[in-house]
């Protein structure tokens, strides 16, 4: 049994700044206000979703910029929201859950376009059918995704992250702040509007 969960964004079509606006933007809508981490005092005794942490990274040469939460339980509801605020962006979205299988969500024009792997679909009001491998291909192939030739492949979720030729792993948040992420990251904290330390600030 693993505890290994993770959720990881990669947006393509979109400026980081344009997706900083976006962040700030699902954040805000949630309760949160930006934050400086450096802020937070040593051993500060943190409530349960008092601070909301990302990193942020790139963009890549292929323009893609990569976001990863530390809040795997909201994944897809943020990366839904993230859709929603860049309308003109893909999404990748790859969540593992706690005890649970890696699946993926393809975001496009504002709107789901792939499920891939079972999922119970908490943020939406229905449950979308899982992707087939033709789509899933066709998906892969516009994305430049390195080896893929056919419908006739592999088009699991743990395939579809290994084709996507990204920088990046099989890593927690915890693991990525403190390093072990292939590519440069860069901290961003919201923190709740209902905070002591917010309000004290």
């Amino acid at each position: 049994m693993t505890t290994l969960r993770y959720a990881q964004f990669f947006v393509r079509g979109a400026t980081l700044a344009e997706i900083d606006t976006a962040l700030d933007a699902v954040l805000a809508a949630d309760g949160y206000a930006p934050f400086d981490a450096s802020r937070i005092p040593p051993r500060y005794p943190a409530e349960a979703r008092e601070f909301d942490r990302w990193l942020v990274g790139g963009p890549d040469d292929a323009g893609t910029v990569t976001l990863i939460a530390e809040d795997v339980r909201r994944a897809f509801t943020r990366s839904n929201a993230l859709a929603a605020a860049l309308l003109r962006a893909t999404i990748v979205a790859l969540v593992r859950p706690i005890d649970g299988p890696l699946r993926i969500k393809v975001y496009r024009e504002g709107a789901l376009l792939l499920k891939i792997g079972d999922d119970p679909d908490e943020e939406l009001f229905y449950n979308p059918l899982v992707a087939e491998a033709p789509a899933v291909a066709a998906f892969m192939q516009s994305w430049g995704a390195a080896g893929v030739d056919d419908a006739a492949q592999d088009m699991s979720p743990e395939a579809v992250a290994r084709y996507l030729a990204l920088a990046r792993g099989d890593v927690a948040f915890a693991d990525a702040l403190r390093g072990s992420w292939p590519a440069h990251l860069v901290e961003r904290t919201g923190i709740s509007i209902r905070s002591r330390l917010y309000r004290e600030a």
